[in-house]
């Protein structure tokens, strides 16, 4: 399962650690290195995800309540597909 951060940006689901206000965490704006920014709109939510020891953070368009949203749905989606 994928997860769409907004533009041309997806990321598997499993991968996913946390999804955040970027409101709430305006330190990570200020990180150098594994940061990528989606698109050039207004910075609404970060998303961390981990893939084995590498670690990504993510800023996204989309705010944090609608990835959870969107992550959640396709976990349900998931569940019954697999009953």
């Amino acid at each position: 399962m994928i997860l769409h951060l907004g533009s041309d940006a997806f990321v598997p689901l499993s991968s996913v650690v946390a999804v955040l206000d970027v409101r709430a965490h305006p330190e990570i704006m200020a990180r150098e290195g594994d940061v990528v920014r989606i698109g050039r709109q207004e910075i609404k939510s970060l998303v961390v995800t981990a893939a084995g020891t590498r670690r990504m953070f993510f800023l996204s368009p989309i705010s944090a309540q609608t990835l959870r949203k969107r992550a959640q749905e396709r976990i349900s989606t998931n569940e019954v597909i697999q009953q």
